[in-house]
C-alpha cells in the first residue's frame, strides 16, 4: 500500500493580479462555496450532490470526470473550521485540508494538503511514482483554479467586500 502526501500553496493576491485584493473573509467565503459546489473550482470534478449540511459540516457525494486516478464518485464530509480551514474526510481513507493563511509579510496564501490512500499500489513501485505525479498535477490545478475562481467571484461581488 502507498499513501501519497502532497501540499501545494499559491498566493491569493499574486503580483499583477487584478484589483481589488482578496480579503481573508472573501477567501473563506470562497472555500465554503467550494465545499458545496466543487465543480466550479476544481477541473476534475464533474458535479456534486450535498446530502446534509450543518453550520460546521457539509456531507456530499462528489462526481469526477473519467480518467481521474480515483473512483468516479466518492462520499466526503467537509468540516468547516472558520475562518481559515476546511477538513475533508473521504471514503476510502483519503483526506484533504484547505487552508487560508498569511505570510510574515501579510500576503494571503491558499494551501491544499492531500493524503491519498492507494491500498492496491506497492510502495516504491513504478505505479506509485505515476500515481504521485498524477496527484501532483491534480493538486496543483485544484489550488490554482480555486484561487482564480475566488478572485473571479470576488471581483463579481459574489463573496462580499474586500
Amino acid at each position: 500500500m502507498v499513501t501519497i502526501n502532497l501540499a501545494v500553496t499559491v498566493p491569493l493576491n499574486p503580483p499583477g493580479a487584478p484589483h481589488p485584493l482578496i480579503a481573508p473573509a472573501q477567501a473563506w467565503a470562497g472555500l465554503v462555496r467550494k465545499a458545496r459546489r466543487p465543480q466550479d473550482f476544481v477541473p476534475v470534478v464533474k458535479g456534486c450532490a450535498v446530502t446534509s449540511e450543518t453550520p460546521t459540516q457539509i456531507a456530499a457525494e462528489v462526481y469526477f470526470h473519467p480518467g481521474v486516478e480515483h473512483a468516479l464518485a466518492i462520499k466526503e464530509v467537509c468540516t468547516l473550521r472558520a475562518p481559515s480551514r476546511l477538513d475533508y474526510a473521504m471514503e476510502g481513507g483519503s483526506t484533504a485540508v484547505n487552508i487560508v493563511s498569511r505570510t510574515p509579510a501579510g500576503d494571503l496564501m491558499l494551501t491544499f494538503v492531500f493524503e491519498w490512500a492507494h491500498p492496491d499500489v506497492a510502495e516504491g513501485s513504478e505505479k506509485a511514482a505515476e500515481v504521485e505525479q498524477g496527484h501532483l498535477c491534480v493538486a496543483t490545478k485544484a489550488v490554482q483554479n480555486t484561487a482564480m475562481t475566488i478572485r473571479r467571484l470576488a471581483a463579481a461581488g459574489e463573496l462580499g467586500s474586500s
